[in-house]
């Protein structure tokens, strides 16, 4: 259960990251570039359901451990580029 809190929590902080980026840089918006905070969002659902699937013992210890690790990267990666590129705006 904390894992689901950490990763919902992981992805609000990330599109927190985002909304202030569009309030720095007006080249960012909710569909630019690339889909903008959209598809981040969309991403990050993925990303909560991949670890949400994760949490079920019905599947097997490899296949929780894949969906977890990878919904996990995703969510660091977004929020590594995302807090990057605010803070390049920023400077």
């Amino acid at each position: 259960m904390r894992m689901k809190i950490l990763a919902l929590l992981a992805s609000l902080l990330v599109l927190l990251f985002y909304l202030a980026l569009m309030q720095v840089n007006p080249r960012y918006g909710f569909f630019h570039p690339r889909g903008g905070m959209a598809m981040l969002a969309s991403s990050l659902v993925l990303a909560n359901a991949a670890i949400h699937a994760a949490t079920r013992p019905s599947r097997p210890l490899d296949e929780r451990f894949q969906l977890g690790a990878a919904g996990w990267i995703w969510i660091v990666v977004q929020g590594g580029c995302t807090a990057y590129v605010c803070i390049k705006f920023m400077a």
